[in-house]
């Protein structure tokens, strides 16, 4: 490799692949970090901005680092050492990365992510930027060296576009994460070996040792015990959880140890929780058409086809594999008056042209963040459009501590809707907005008189609500959020920090 034209056309296009490869390994990877911290941090733009962040500074160091390696060692044995230096590093990851993520949640949101990063992604992150810097001297050798190096970036920038199209659309979705850590082990060992055998280094093979090594990391651990079902789908990270009473199912939510839905072993109702709330609906206002915004396991809508049976229910979900464990799990069976959706819930506002009488909201996704575009005044307006005059929503808010997030969650749907009411249960806040004018003495006197009538143990339910509900006071202080501008994450990262959860 002393004169480029020394070097022949099948090494030179061996090098541009090498290149090709590190792309694919650098977005697969950091792809696939948002699914591994995920469950541990949540989706919110801090995790998303560590992450980020930190790879982008790995790669700046690695590239600085591959310039520094093309002037001192630009030879194949240091690409050698690089890839074999990141198949040994994910090998390791691969039996520890969940350890780790457990431990650093304590951490949290910002500093749990930034080191899980760190520790995950910076070292394999910085060998595989390396790679180019050195392929681009081997290939020039003072000659042709912008033609050299458009050629390499360009082909490593076409093997990220491979790596973030095959771990989004294909790895990560029908492999799951632990599978998707492997093929990228496994390809940067694979390099590694051809490269040792082209160099004719063959004392070196004993590291394909590495190989067998890595066998086990095909078969994670079983679940513990209580836990019927671990998966992973195109959005979330699945958990069915085995109790005495109930089948949970979970969200992204190892560290918050939050639920989505429950399916009730005996019975429908769940110990007075806030699904049990969302049946007051059809005793404050007649319910023949009813839209659920997440639907999750269905549970609620278990709860409505038994408690309102005269009411046609569209439920919406987004997430295919969870509509598939609600059929098979939790027997939620589309009918004549219960049709599912798979969509999310503001594009299916946007292009429906229904109006409903009810619309249940329930859009947490496994953590304490909410979605900032379902917390908009452009949402529950949009909302309110399609209520039936007489209508209502009733949407869940969990705000701990300061509630910080409900004052302002509170002025933004009574910017729309002219009657607001809030139900305390526990840590959330469930709300209730009429699109017509109801005093407190009205909605009180209609969920007493219509818990009469209904099932007996929906009363307890009723009298609940009686003693908690109150109209909500507008708090001019408290900020209104818009698609232009709601800080719903900074909001909830500030009140976790502050309840150090």
């Amino acid at each position: 490799m002393e004169e480029n034209n020394k070097i022949s056309n099948g090494v030179k296009k061996f090098l541009i692949f090498i290149t090709f490869a590190a792309g694919y390994l650098i977005m697969s990877l950091e792809l696939l970090g948002f699914r591994l911290l995920a469950p541990y941090f949540g989706y919110s733009i801090y995790v998303w901005g560590s992450l980020i962040g930190l790879i982008l500074a790995a790669l700046a160091t690695g590239y600085y680092l591959g310039g520094w390696l093309a002037e001192k060692k630009p030879g194949a044995k240091t690409i050698q050492n690089l890839f074999s230096g990141t198949a040994v590093f994910l090998l390791a990851i691969l039996f520890v990365y969940q350890p780790i993520l457990k431990y650093l949640s304590d951490w949290g949101v910002i500093w749990g992510a930034l080191a899980a990063t760190f520790s995950i992604f910076l070292l394999p992150m910085i060998f595989l930027a390396a790679v180019s810097p050195i392929v681009i001297k081997i290939l020039s050798h003072q000659e042709k060296t912008g033609y050299w190096a458009g050629l390499v970036y360009a082909w490593a920038t076409l093997g990220s576009l491979l790596g973030t199209f095959l771990a989004a659309f294909i790895l990560i979705p029908y492999l799951g994460s632990r599978l998707t850590l492997y093929s990228c082990f496994f390809l940067a060992l694979v390099i590694f070996v051809v490269i040792i055998l082209a160099a004719g280094q063959r004392k070196m093979l004993w590291l394909g040792l590495l190989f067998f090594i890595s066998l086990p990391a095909l078969y994670p651990k079983q679940p513990p015990a209580g836990i019927l079902l671990e998966t992973e789908s195109l959005y979330n990270q699945i958990r069915l959880i085995d109790t005495e009473k109930f089948i949970l199912l979970t969200l992204n939510s190892q560290r918050h140890n939050l639920s989505q839905s429950a399916y009730v072993k005996q019975g429908t109702l769940v110990n007075l929780s806030l699904i049990d709330l969302f049946n007051l609906g059809p005793l404050i206002s007649p319910v023949r058409e009813l839209l659920v915004l997440g639907m999750a396991g269905g549970a609620s809508v278990r709860q409505h086809q038994r408690y309102a049976p005269q009411a046609k229910i569209d439920a919406v979900e987004i997430d295919p594999k969870i509509i598939e464990l609600a059929r098979t799990r939790f027997g939620i069976q589309a009918s004549d008056s219960l049709k599912i959706y798979e969509a999310d819930a503001r594009p299916f506002l946007a292009q429906s042209q229904k109006k409903y009488d009810m619309i249940e909201i329930d859009l947490f996704q496994g953590s304490p963040y909410l979605p900032f575009y379902v917390a908009t005044r452009e949402f529950f307006q949009s909302a309110y459009e399609h209520l039936n005059p007489s209508g209502l929503i009733m949407m869940n808010i969990y705000a701990p501590g300061k509630k910080e997030i409900l004052a302002s969650m509170l002025a933004t749907i009574s910017s729309v809707f002219p009657s607001v009411y809030t139900i305390p249960i526990s840590d959330n806040f469930m709300v209730v907005a009429s699109r017509s004018v109801i005093d407190s003495d009205a909605i009180k006197e209609k969920i007493k008189n219509s818990s009469r009538t209904n099932s007996p143990d929906l009363k307890l339910a009723a009298d609940y609500a009686l003693d908690f509900i109150k109209p909500y006071q507008a708090d001019k202080k408290a900020p209104v959020f818009s698609d232009d501008w709601a800080p719903v994450e900074l909001i909830t990262y500030q009140m976790l920090k502050n309840l150090n959860f």
